[in-house]
């Protein structure tokens, strides 16, 4: 299984579809932020960067993903910095959403899992952001913790989506007649 962040798409498509080569059945979490669009969400302001799109970048290979999964800006500054107190590993927005929904994978599929997540950039960035308390009081980010398991929708078309979500029902936006 591969959890891999979604922006541009690149990371996912390439990394799954090369994965794939010598294991056909790896499952593919993606994980997106909420207010993006790229998932059929309405887009709104978004506060995270590195994950999520206003646009649907031509690069995203639908058909890849088995399940996708949204989180909210207070749940990825909890995860990151979570991972950087207790595994000493750290990252900013899209690492923290990884690493929530890796450490759900791992608790929630069977034992024999292989789970691999993507964490695509380090701390460097975001010593003035989720690192600074500063800011996350600002933007009211601090003293939140995620809930242990997302809420599941079967159309997530049919909700606007605001806290950790996830989904086996993938849909191209752009191909979706509204």
């Amino acid at each position: 299984m591969l959890v891999c962040s979604v922006g541009t798409g690149g990371h996912s498509a390439g990394v799954a579809r090369v994965l794939r080569q010598f294991n056909p059945d790896m499952k593919l979490i993606g994980v997106d932020t909420i207010g993006s669009t790229i998932f059929g969400q309405p887009a709104t302001t978004r506060l995270m960067r590195g994950l999520g799109s206003s646009i649907h970048p031509a690069n995203i290979d639908y058909h890849a993903f088995n399940e996708v999964h949204w989180i909210a800006p207070h749940e990825a500054v909890w995860a990151a910095r979570t991972l950087a107190a207790s595994q000493f590993a750290s990252g900013g927005w899209s690492v923290g959403a990884v690493a929530l929904v890796a450490g759900w994978a791992a608790r929630t599929y069977p034992k024999d899992t292989r789970i691999a997540a993507v964490f695509p950039d380090g701390p460097q960035r975001y010593f003035d952001t989720i690192y600074n308390d500063d800011y996350c009081h600002q933007h009211q980010l601090l003293d939140w913790q995620p809930t242990p398991q997302p809420t599941t929708l079967t159309d997530p078309n049919q909700h606007v989506i605001t806290s950790w979500t996830r989904t086996t029902t993938i849909t191209n936006p752009a191909l979706v007649l509204r």
